[in-house]
């Protein structure tokens, strides 16, 4: 089951941006934090616009590390 959560976004950081886009951002929410990580260039873009505080909703699966790999993304307002 892939886990969805909803939060505003912190610390957003540039991994990598070649051969592929990287991105890590934390994610709260009201419980935790969540670490979580884009490789998606369209998402990342997206993503690397928005501002620290904005409300998104996430959608992904857990790594290896217990960072959420983000598959698909909405900015809440």
């Amino acid at each position: 089951m892939k886990p969805n959560y909803v939060g505003t976004i912190h610390k957003i950081k540039v991994l990598t941006t070649y051969p592929e886009m990287l991105v890590r951002f934390s994610l709260q929410t009201p419980k935790e934090t969540i670490n979580c990580i884009i490789s998606k260039k369209e998402l990342a873009d997206e993503l690397l616009m928005l501002l620290d505080g904005t409300e998104l909703a996430v959608y992904g699966r857990y790594n290896q590390k217990r960072q959420l790999v983000v598959v698909k993304m909405c900015v809440r307002k």
